[in-house]
C-alpha cells in the first residue's frame, strides 16, 4: 500500500522534458481507432519527486515486447477527452466512513462530483452502482450532465459484486466514443457475491488496454483487519496488471486528495500505439518493458523517470 503523502506530492506537474517542445507537438495520428491492428498503451510518467512530467518526445520512449523493440506508430501527449467508467460499492461493508452520520456512497457521490469537476469537461461517464448486483446509475453522459443532476447511490443489498460489476463496467466501455478509456472503483476491494473470480477477472484485464483506477475506503481498524488488507492487495493488483493506480484514503479528506491526484493524473498522460507481431494459431502472453532515454545532458530531475503502463498483452 502506497502512502498518502506519495499522492499529496503527485499533484505537483514538470510541464515540459525539454524547452520549447509544446505538449502537443508530439501528437501523431489522428485517431487510434484508424488503426485496429495497433496495441495501445496509456502511460504515466514521473520524476523521483513524484512530479508528472509531460512534453516527453517520442523518440525518447524505448518499447521492448518480449525483448523485441516496438516502434511506436501512435504518440500522444495531449489532454484528450476520456471515456470513464465510475463503479460505485454501495454494499453493507461501506456504509460507515469517518462520521456516523454520513454513509460512504453519500459522500462518494460528493467526491464524484469534485472529479467531474477536475477533469476535462469533454470526457464522458457512466455510473454503476454495486452491491449483490451491479446495476446502471446513468448511461453515457457529459460532465455537464453529470453535475447538473444528483446521483443516487443509496444501498440496496448487503452483499458485494466485486467481480462481477468489473466485468459489466468492461462490457459498458465496448460502446464508449473515446479511444481513451478507464474504470475507476471506489470500494474496499471486497467481494462475497460474485460468481466470476479474482482470476477471471485478474486474466480478462490482461486481455484488455482498459487502465483500472481505485479510490480504497476504509476506516483505520477495517485497513489493518484481514479483510481491509486483503482488499487494498486486490485493488493493488488490478492496477498493477492494467497500468493504473490504487489510491487509499480512511477519512473524507484523504480521500479527497485522492481524488484530486487521480482526475490530475489523467489530464497528464501519454497514449502509444505500437504493431505486434502477426498472430499465432494460440494467444501467448507478451511482456512490455518500456523506459525513456533522456537526452544528454538533462537535468536531473528528468534523469530518473519512473514510467508506469499496462504489464504486456495477449496477441490476438
Amino acid at each position: 500500500m502506497k502512502a498518502m503523502s506519495y499522492k499529496i506530492a503527485s499533484l505537483f506537474l514538470i510541464p515540459l522534458f525539454s524547452l520549447g517542445t509544446p505538449i502537443t507537438a508530439q501528437l501523431q495520428n489522428a485517431s487510434p481507432k484508424d488503426n485496429d491492428e495497433l496495441t495501445m498503451l496509456t502511460v504515466t510518467v514521473r520524476n523521483r519527486s513524484g512530479h508528472f512530467v509531460m512534453g516527453i518526445p517520442r523518440e525518447s520512449f524505448e518499447l521492448t515486447d518480449d525483448k523485441e523493440t516496438r516502434a511506436l506508430e501512435y504518440f500522444e501527449n495531449s489532454d484528450s477527452p476520456m471515456s470513464i467508467g465510475l463503479l460505485v460499492d454501495t454494499s453493507e461493508s461501506m456504509q460507515i466512513y469517518d462520521r456516523k452520520d454520513i454513509t460512504r456512497p453519500a459522500a462518494i457521490g460528493q467526491m464524484i462530483l469534485r472529479f467531474l469537476e477536475l477533469s476535462n469537461p469533454k470526457n464522458e461517464y457512466f455510473v454503476l452502482a454495486f452491491d449483490q448486483s451491479p446495476r446502471v446509475v446513468t448511461d453515457w453522459e457529459s460532465s455537464q450532465e453529470l453535475l447538473a443532476e444528483k446521483i443516487e447511490l443509496k444501498p440496496e443489498k448487503r452483499n458485494t459484486s466485486l467481480y462481477d460489476s468489473c466485468f459489466a463496467g468492461l462490457e459498458k466501455l465496448a460502446s464508449a466514443h473515446h479511444s481513451r478509456r478507464a474504470l475507476i472503483l471506489f470500494t474496499d476491494g471486497e467481494d462475497n457475491s460474485s460468481k466470476s473470480t479474482f482470476v477471471q477477472l485478474r486474466e480478462q484485464l490482461r486481455r484488455s488496454d482498459v487502465p483500472i483506477y481505485s479510490v480504497g475506503v476504509a476506516t483505520l481498524a477495517g485497513m489493518g483487519s484481514t479483510l481491509g488488507i486483503e482488499g487494498s492487495v486486490i485493488l493493488t493488483e488490478f492496477a498493477d496488471v492494467t497500468g493504473g493506480e490504487a489510491f487509499f484514503g480512511h477519512d473524507a479528506k484523504e480521500v479527497r486528495l485522492a481524488i484530486d491526484a487521480l482526475a490530475i493524473e489523467l489530464r497528464h498522460q501519454y497514449r502509444l500505439g505500437f504493431r505486434p507481431p502477426s498472430p499465432s494459431t494460440q494467444a501467448k502472453w507478451h511482456r512490455l518493458k518500456l523506459k525513456i532515454n533522456p537526452r544528454p545532458n538533462a537535468p536531473e530531475e528528468f534523469s530518473k523517470l519512473t514510467v508506469r503502463t499496462r504489464a504486456g498483452y495477449y496477441l490476438r
